[in-house]
């Protein structure tokens, strides 16, 4: 007996907890309305678009140093990875050899112009005997030639002696852009080659080349919407490099497109300058060059979560006067971070369900609140 009472009393609580825990239920479920849903207008911006590529940066200018004139190197006159202006003075390259040579080309020079004012006395002489028919036909044409070939050696002695100058004056290596030096890659008392040995490196570090590919199917985009034809009439689309660590931003213009699509990838290499006047824009490093594609006024723009999918293709939901839901195909545009551009379907002052579309069908009718949308 009191076994059977232990059980009754157990019974009895478990029906005592379960009817407690349906009254708490229905109270949850009666604060909450089950056609409870948020609406608001669509956002009306006038709105830039953009579009992301992968780029690598390289150097508007990146010049190799290198001796036109071999030698051995007297000096080095930079301090390595400073900045250098053109025309300075790099290196010198022992321009004794060279002196000699240009003075030796320079005495060719004196020796053919006086061997020049002989040959033209013997031909005056030779011309006016020859009138005269004091000397052969023969005499007066050698005379003749030896002049031509004088006034001939003159010509290779002055060519020579510009060469020779040139060399002297190339034993003094100069920046041929400015911009920021490597190291030497040659020390002084070295065998220099002439057009062969890597002295150092200059790259120009105000200004920068970002180089991207485009898919085939946004070249041809770009050819048609004419942004390749502005790119040849010199007026090519804004770009920008967003740096998230150092918040700047750097701005510029696309300037060049290749003539063929890559064989290998079918893309279409495209270029933009971009000034970098404080150098932050590494050469060699890669980031995310922002192209604009255009501009958009009074575009509608809604949260990408309240437009729905499905196989005819995107849609929301939205209100009629009696507040009933309705199933309204859209046709959506670019992506602009969570909003989304809504090119037809909607209106600025339709009503779209943005919150509690779970509880929000087709057909039915339902309690609304108004909110207003914003940007993040």
């Amino acid at each position: 007996m009191k076994k059977n009472t232990v059980y009754t009393i157990a019974i009895c609580v478990c029906a005592l907890l379960v009817s407690g825990c349906a009254r708490n239920e229905r109270k949850e479920a009666a604060l909450v309305l089950p056609d409870a849903v948020k609406i608001a207008c669509p956002l009306v911006e006038n709105v830039e678009i953009w579009k992301s590529y992968s780029a690598r940066i390289e150097p508007s200018e990146s010049v190799e140093i290198r001796a036109r004139v071999g030698g051995y190197l007297d000096r080095v006159n930079f301090k390595k990875g400073r900045n250098v202006a053109k025309g300075e003075l790099l290196f010198s390259i022992d321009p004794r050899p060279y002196k000699i040579a240009a003075s030796a080309a320079a005495a060719a020079v004196k020796a053919a112009e006086s061997k020049i004012a002989l040959a033209e006395d013997n031909f005056r002489r030779a011309q006016g005997l020859y009138e005269r028919k004091a000397i052969s036909e023969e005499m007066y044409q050698t005379r003749k030639t030896e002049l031509l070939i004088a006034r001939a050696r003159l010509l290779e002695a002055q060519a020579n002696d510009e060469n020779a100058r040139l060399n002297l004056e190339y034993t003094s290596v100069t920046a041929p852009i400015s911009g920021k030096v490597t190291e030497n890659y040659v020390d002084c008392g070295n065998l220099v080659a002439a057009n062969a040995s890597v002295l150092a490196r200059i790259v120009r570090q105000d200004s920068v080349k970002v180089y991207f590919e485009l898919s085939q199917r946004d070249a041809l985009r770009y050819k048609t919407s004419g942004f390749l034809k502005n790119i040849e009439s010199g007026n090519g689309a804004s770009v920008k490099i967003v740096q998230k660590n150092e918040d700047a931003v750097y701005t510029g213009r696309l300037t060049y497109f290749d003539n063929r699509l890559n064989h290998a990838t079918s893309s279409l290499a495209i270029c933009a300058d971009i000034p970098n006047p404080d150098g932050s824009l590494l050469a060699g490093s890669f980031a995310d060059i922002q192209v604009k594609e255009g501009e958009i006024s009074n575009a509608l723009l809604l949260p990408e979560q309240v437009i729905g999918t499905d196989l005819t293709g995107r849609y929301v939901l939205t209100l009629d006067k009696e507040n009933v839901v309705k199933y309204t195909p859209v046709k959506v545009g670019e992506l602009l971070g969570k909003m989304r551009v809504i090119e037809s379907g909607i209106t600025a002052g339709t009503q779209v369900v943005v919150v509690g579309l779970q509880r929000a069908k087709a057909g039915r009718k339902v309690t609304v609140s108004q909110i207003e949308l914003k940007r993040d």
